[in-house]
């Protein structure tokens, strides 16, 4: 027979068209040949039939599953089976559309993938011209609606990867031909626009593709809100330049994100696998939960699913450890940032508001099939945000989710004996297990059929090849104490997994009770030594002795070179419980005091090696331990970004056990990298908790550093409003300490403060308090350098270039950092600005150039795109206008990256500038809008004043005197408000007239 789906629903035998009976008859055919194979339980073909179920539904099921029985039993009398649950459609020989299509589109993406766009386009072709019509064209009902939206997003995907192929051969009049009906099909497909630029670019008509973007703009705007994402803005941009070329579509294909981790081999769950990969499959169940205590497999059959479905969801798979079941739950919002990332979102279309990333994150997974796995979720609040509008979602968690209405639940069971006596003989041995049948079965049965405390009691055994079985069923039969949340009947994993601790000897135990406390998801081979107070060798060789055990697990080497290593969650737990009942805790104390003075030392020489460093810690820093020194030593940058997720969980645990001086001395040390590398979100968050440790110990230098970290740190978030009170609070702190040196600091960052906020005669004063007092003699002399560079960075915001110049000068000629510093750098950097202002463009490249060299060669991202676009000016004012554009491609691509707003606007501005200097009026004021939006939200208001009254000019000369009028009134109410003149504006010399 051949059945049909792709259309109206229709079987045919020999050739001849067979009836397919009514409409329920013909929907409970086509839910069965969605999960072809799978059995189906009755209840749910039930809930797909009637929205009230009458009472009559099980014999009204079973008389249409009858029907469709009599109306097939020429063909095949057993083509449908009767399981105790419900029933299967088994497909046997027989012919499915939806199997050919799926086929014969899984082998053209694969075609596509090898780059044979030739064959590619040839299969796409024949499964595409599989489809009669809308699938399922002569059923209604919202099941039918589900199947049906399923599969044509699946027919969308395949016509997209065509369209691809063809447009990677230069066959535009195919594109021409088939992505117009997709368009009105799917009129919020930003790919198909995509698509259709390209394939007009390609044919040499330029404004056509761009016409194309000027109506999807208008579409997603008007009917839903949004603009156009980072792909089809990317396209106009590369239109614009003229460079795209049909060749380009494989290559600026949109990430197809690959996230789930290698699944673990699975025993005895076959049946729960095909179930629940058949509710996704098919479409019938978009959100799964599978839930169950720990250790139980949710994850490992989350993992299992994800990967067979990957032809179901071409569009890629995004996974989340949630971390449900431990102390600290990842924030929902920043998985969502994460995913976002993943699918093409750069860091200056990110938004801050949560419920707008949401928007973002659902309307990028409308437009494709894609998989969301998300494992250990903490309760249905973590969930909720990260539930796409389409797609499959795969959820796994401990707890029941119960408000979760729409999601179809699965509890997890132990396994069955007989899989379990499987898994245990795969780590003892088959023959093992077999001289002692009933001692295996025993130990299965008193695991619980938990596959951890199986895989355990396995590992333990398999050490001791010696030890009968039966041995080890007395010890787990006499043993008590559970873990009050994974409890199976009256064993749990908590009696398992002491078993293998309490044969530690009493070294490794202890190293694995402190194991414990960690609160890191993996650490390197150095946390055993201090923790233990150990050699590398002994810690090395009791790590060992606790993996062969499967108490601890060796994820192998990192990216720096470091041993690493994790505890299984629930291995952890039973740790901690252990530990807090068998260790006196000033031992646990002394321990954690070893760990967190090993990060400080790391952190500490990590800070300093990366130039300007934080000092002032206010404890006492021994040397680092070997094994992380070394690997810190070899790249610091490379060391932090690795060890970035322990660090800041170490400031938690400072905190969280009254080390309070350890936390606030860590959180400073980390500073300086979490700011270099704009992990502002960490850095906020390690300064505010540091700075509650340390603000009840009374006034201090830490604390002082610690507030001016977090000013900075506010500064980079361009969060203007914040940083008068954090710069007062550090210089009321500075002044009772009667410290010079950091009131000098503390004079610097209230002024600057005041310059954000536009009050530039406060922040004068402030800063020229802050050079006088810097220039007593009991003053570093970098201080007097740092307050001179700030006061001049306050003349050149006001307008004043000459003397920005002068006091700069004097600020290089007193630095006595090495040439290569980052400090240097950025003195260098606001020279350049002052020399350009001073009408000295050829000065100002020589001393960017040199800030430039600095910032690549430390890796500070922020830092080089602002020089690149100062440079940019600089060329501008020497009218090198394709050496500008370059430079401000580069800075617009570093500051995305970062997602720093200011900098961003300041490269928008620059482009706007150059535009204006090349005669291109239109696009000059589109550039400058975007820069005015962005500093009319942070608050920016000299560079308000800027960007409109470059408007006013532009609009001036084109004729608009309304709209010049209204920018002109703008700017100068604003350089009133600041008492500044026009100088302030900064305007280049071809709109200063």
């Amino acid at each position: 027979m051949e059945f049909g789906l792709l259309g109206p629903v229709e079987v045919r035998h020999t050739g001849r068209l067979l009836p397919s009976g009514s409409g329920r008859e013909r929907l409970v055919l086509a839910t069965l040949l969605v999960d072809a194979g799978r059995s189906i339980p009755a209840e749910l073909l039930i809930t797909r039939l009637w929205d009230t179920p009458p009472g009559t539904a099980k014999a009204q099921l079973h008389n249409l599953i009858s029907g469709l029985r009599r109306r097939f039993r020429a063909a095949d009398p057993a083509l449908i089976e009767t399981r105790p649950a419900g029933y299967v459609l088994r497909l046997g020989p027989h012919h499915l559309d939806l199997a050919e299509f799926r086929g014969l589109a899984g082998r053209g993406r694969a075609a596509a993938g090898a780059g044979d766009h030739t064959a590619a386009a040839a299969l796409l072709d024949r499964a595409l011209s599989l489809w009669r019509g809308p699938a399922l064209a002569d059923l209604a009902g919202a099941h039918a609606d589900e199947i049906r939206e399923t599969l044509h997003r699946e027919r969308l995907a395949a016509a997209e990867t065509k369209l691809d192929a063809a447009l990677a051969l230069g066959d535009f009049d195919t594109v021409l031909r088939e992505v117009a009906p997709l368009v009105v099909e799917n009129p919020y497909a930003e790919r198909l626009y995509r698509r259709q630029m390209l394939r007009a670019a390609g044919a040499g008509r330029r404004a056509e593709a761009l016409a194309v973007y000027r109506r999807a703009y208008r579409r997603l705007v008007d009917d839903i809100g949004v603009e156009p994402g980072p792909l089809l803005r990317n396209a106009e941009r590369q239109i614009l330049l003229g460079r795209p070329t049909g060749g380009t579509a494989a290559t600026s294909a949109p990430p197809v994100p690959r996230q789930l981790p290698r699944p673990a081999a699975l025993t005895g769950r076959d049946p729960l696998l095909d179930e629940v990969a058949g509710r996704l499959d098919g479409g019938a169940s978009p959100v799964i939960l599978l839930v169950g205590p720990g250790g139980i497999g949710k994850s490992g059959l989350a993992l299992a699913a994800g990967h067979r479905l990957s032809p179901a969801f071409p569009d890629g798979q995004l996974y989340a450890d949630l971390r449900g079941s431990q102390d600290d739950p990842a924030d929902p919002y920043r998985v969502l940032e994460r995913f976002l990332r993943a699918l093409g979102v750069e860091s200056a279309g990110m938004p801050r508001d949560p419920e707008e990333r949401v928007t973002l994150y659902r309307s990028h997974l409308a437009r494709g099939r894609m998989l969301v796995v998300l494992d250990d979720a903490a309760d249905e609040a973590q969930v909720r945000p990260l539930l796409p509008g389409s797609g499959g979602v795969l959820v796994t968690s401990r707890r029941q989710l119960a408000a979760l209405l729409n999601a179809d639940r699965f509890a997890v069971p132990a396994l069955r004996a007989e899989d379990a006596i499987r898994l245990l003989a795969g780590g003892v041995g088959d023959a093992r297990a077999a001289v002692e049948p009933q001692a295996a079965a025993e130990i299965v049965r008193l695991c619980g059929g938990l596959p951890l405390a199986v895989c355990i009691v396995a590992a333990r055994l398999a050490l001791r090849p010696d030890t009968p079985l039966d041995e080890l069923r007395e010890r787990l039969a006499a043993e008590r104490g559970r873990l009050d949340e994974l409890a199976v009947g009256d064993l749990d994993v908590r009696a398992t997994i002491a078993l293998s601790c309490e044969a530690l000897p009493a070294d490794a135990r202890r190293l694995f009770l402190r194991l414990g406390v960690l609160a890191t998801a993996d650490w390197p081979e150095w946390v055993a030594e201090v923790l233990l107070d150990a050699p590398p060798e002994r810690a090395r060789a009791l790590l060992g002795r606790l993996t062969d055990v499967h108490l601890v697990e060796s994820l192998g080497r990192d990216g720096t070179g470091q041993e690493r290593y994790r505890l299984h969650e629930l291995v952890a737990e039973f740790a901690r419980e252990r530990q807090a009942a068998e260790e006196p805790p000033a031992e646990r104390d002394r321990a954690l005091e070893r760990l967190l003075t090993g990060w400080l030392a790391l952190a500490s020489e990590a800070d300093e090696l990366l130039g300007d460093p934080a000092g002032g810690l206010g404890v006492e820093v021994p040397a680092p331990p070997g094994s992380g020194a070394r690997a810190m030593r070899a790249g610091v940058l490379d060391w932090f970004e690795t060890e970035r997720a322990g660090l800041v969980t170490a400031v938690g645990l400072a905190a969280r056990t009254g080390l309070l001086g350890f936390a606030g001395a860590l959180a400073l040390s980390l500073s300086g990298f979490l700011g270099n590398r704009s992990y502002t979100d960490d850095w906020e968050a390690t300064l505010h908790e540091a700075i509650a440790c340390v603000r009840p110990l009374g006034p201090g230098p830490l604390l002082v550093q610690l507030l001016g970290g977090l000013y900075n740190c506010h500064l980079q978030r361009d969060e203007y409003d914040p940083l008068p009170a954090v710069a007062a609070e550090q210089l009321s702190v500075a002044r009772r300490l009667g410290d010079r040196e950091l009131e000098v600091r503390s004079l610097r960052n209230a002024g600057l403060a005041e310059v954000r906020v536009g009050r530039f005669g406060a922040a004068f004063d402030r800063l020229r308090q802050a050079v006088e007092a810097a220039r007593d003699t009991g003053v570093a002399g970098s201080l007097l350098r740092d307050s001179l560079d700030s006061l001049a960075f306050a003349a050149w915001e006001a307008g004043d270039a000459a003397t920005a110049v002068a006091l700069l000068e004097e600020a290089l000629a007193v630095d006595a950092a090495p040439a290569g510093s980052l400090r240097t750098a950025v003195l260098r950097y606001h020279y350049g600005l002052a020399l350009i202002e001073a009408g000295r463009p050829a000065d100002a490249e020589r001393a960017l150039t040199a800030a430039l060299r600095t910032g690549q060669e430390v890796g500070d991202d922020l830092g080089t795109a602002y020089v690149e676009q100062a440079l940019a000016d600089a060329d501008i004012r020497r009218g090198r206008w394709p050496e500008a554009a370059a430079r401000l491609d580069r800075a617009l691509a570093g500051h995305r990256k970062v997602g720093q707003p200011d900098g961003l606007a300041e490269t928008l501005r620059a482009m706007g500038d150059l535009a204006a200097a090349e005669g291109r009026r239109a696009q000059a004021v589109a550039h400058l809008r975007q820069a005015l939006d962005i500093w009319r939200r942070i608050g920016a208001l000299p560079q308000v004043a800027r960007a409109s009254a470059r408007l006013d000019r532009i609009s001036a000369a084109a004729g608009d005197e309304a709209a010049a009028l209204a920018y002109r009134r703008e700017w100068r109410s604003i350089l009133a408000g600041l008492d500044a003149d026009d100088a302030a504006l900064h305007l280049p010399p071809f709109l200063a007239g």
